[in-house]
């Protein structure tokens, strides 16, 4: 009987088989414990509505007069544009906070006379904000977001 000689060429034929073993094992059992959840169900219906998000920015985007948020002492003072009656505006505000979703806040749109609102962010804790506006027209829909960091 032969004895079996281990040189270079075997040495680097069992390892690159050896690691095609292990990379292949690793794919499988990673795709089989991972959850597709990325893609929705309803993708269909989903993007319908991000369309309908595309077009109400640019509806907003085409205003001659642009919603300005400010940050003031102790508010968020909110200016609508004054080329819309305070009476025709409404719609709500997202207060979203990426650090913690158990933060998040709405609020509805109350304006003054002078189409602003302002909003007491000591109800926000401090950090990063993120504040999303879904604000309408006579049914006509737009939408603005603004970070700030509160301190």
């Amino acid at each position: 009987m032969k004895k079996f000689k281990f040189n270079w060429g075997t040495g680097i034929t069992i390892v690159i088989i050896l690691f095609l073993v292990i990379t292949i094992g690793q794919v499988v059992f990673i795709h089989k414990t991972i959850d597709y959840d990325l893609v929705d169900e309803e993708y269909y219906k989903a993007e319908i509505e991000y369309q309908t998000q595309i077009e109400k920015v640019k509806r907003t985007n085409e205003l001659p007069e642009k919603l300005n948020i400010k940050l003031l002492d102790k508010f968020i003072e909110f200016n609508f544009p004054l080329m819309f009656s305070s009476n025709s505006i409404g719609g709500i505000i997202n207060f979203y906070k990426p650090s913690d979703d158990l933060l998040d806040k709405m609020e509805s749109i109350k304006l003054d006379e002078k189409n602003k609102m302002f909003f007491p962010y000591d109800q926000l804790s401090s950090g990063l904000w993120k504040i999303k506006i879904n604000w309408s027209v006579d049914s006509v829909e737009y939408y603005n977001e603004k970070i700030v960091m509160l301190p």
